[in-house]
């Protein structure tokens, strides 16, 4: 898996990224659509970590929109001026 800078994304043993995928390097008008793009390409049952500089509740929103029941979220640090989401791929139900 890369990241949408080109990079590998590395995962640990419970499918969780190793390190936080830190957008706030990022112009404000491609974070959501990067947070996406790494989630879009997780496997089922891995999780990215995304370190935000904006409150995450729109791109929550998204993520509802756009992945309905797919995906868990887990806010890890609340603000305000930095935020840490855990966002996972749920695995399929059996």
């Amino acid at each position: 898996m890369e990241d949408s800078m080109g990079g590998k994304a590395r995962t640990n043993l419970q499918g969780r990224m190793a390190e936080p995928y830190d957008v706030r390097r990022l112009h404000p008008a491609k974070k959501q659509s990067a947070v996406m793009s790494m989630f879009d390409s997780l496997e089922p049952g891995h999780a990215i970590s995304v370190v935000l500089d904006f409150d995450p509740a729109r791109l929550k929103r998204r993520f509802e929109a756009f992945f309905a029941d797919d995906f868990t979220w887990i806010c890890l640090e609340l603000g305000p001026r930095e935020w840490l989401v855990e966002i996972g791929r749920r695995k399929p139900a059996r």
